[in-house]
């Protein structure tokens, strides 16, 4: 988006340069993504979730900061996402900064890894997951092999290193694969979900539990407005379509979990 307003600010002043922006801004008004498109700027002193987003001041390539689309209308704006509440049945305590699986989570999580694992290790009292039960708990979950999260986390809490003794995937271009004669260990199998809580994958983790037949309970409804519309100067919004549902979504009506936003809009000074 800047390269391209910065291409044609060159060429024509700021009231002829028509560029609408709309996407998950995957937070709420309190978001970097947000403050800068609305602000026209952020810049060191501004933090996210306790952590600084940017070393130097970063503005918008406009004069004038971007118009929320729905400031437009004189109605209530309603939530983009709709879903089952679940970040305080799955934190233990208040701990959002660096979340903890839930004891309910826990119990849950023991209760499936001992369905699954089948391995009795000699000396041991509790039966260990192996490479075949690894394998299946993961196409019960995703369907096949290699696919999502969870896969890559297990791999990792198997001891899958590349040929350069290195666990981190961003750092590697190898292919990840279950390591053979690879173990997962309860503790293991909690921290896999635990990695996925640390990135917010709360509906994933929820998913994975009901698909198991372990799911948690109904604490009614999250909602928030995560999706957003703005325009430049140069452009009016003339109509702004609600999208609203009273139930968790994805359902039979809505295929994701996040509801469209959708406006027309006509060049101004045209």
């Amino acid at each position: 988006m800047l390269t391209l307003a910065r291409k044609l600010k060159e060429k024509e002043p700021e009231t002829r340069v028509p560029l609408i922006v709309c996407g998950d801004f995957n937070g709420g008004p309190e978001c970097g993504a947000v403050r800068y498109l609305e602000d026209g700027f952020i810049d060191e002193t501004f933090s996210e979730d306790g952590d600084p987003v940017t070393s130097s001041r970063k503005s918008l390539p406009f004069a004038q900061p971007f118009t929320d689309v729905m400031s437009t209308v004189d109605r209530p704006v309603p939530p983009t996402m709709v879903v089952s509440e679940l970040i305080s049945t799955m934190i233990k305590g208040q701990a959002f900064d660096k979340p903890e699986l839930s004891e309910a989570v826990v119990e849950r999580l023991t209760r499936l890894y001992d369905t699954f694992a089948t391995l009795e290790p000699p000396g041991s009292t509790r039966r260990v997951m192996s490479l075949e039960d690894v394998e299946r708990w993961l196409i019960a979950i995703n369907g096949q092999l290699g696919r999502g999260s969870e896969f890559r986390e297990a791999a990792r809490q198997m001891g899958w290193k590349d040929s350069n003794g290195n666990a981190i995937f961003s750092e590697t271009k190898e292919r990840i694969k279950l390591p053979k004669g690879g173990l997962l260990s309860l503790e293991g199998f909690i921290q896999v979900y635990q990695a996925e809580l640390n990135v917010g994958k709360f509906w994933g983790i929820a998913n994975d539990l009901a698909v198991l037949g372990e799911p948690m309970p109904n604490a009614g409804l999250f909602q928030s407005r995560y999706d957003r519309m703005y325009c430049s100067a140069a452009v009016e919004p003339v109509a702004v379509m609600d999208f609203t549902c009273s139930i968790p979504c994805p359902n039979e009506m809505e295929p994701s979990d996040h509801l469209p936003v959708a406006a027309s809009f006509i060049l101004k000074n045209n």
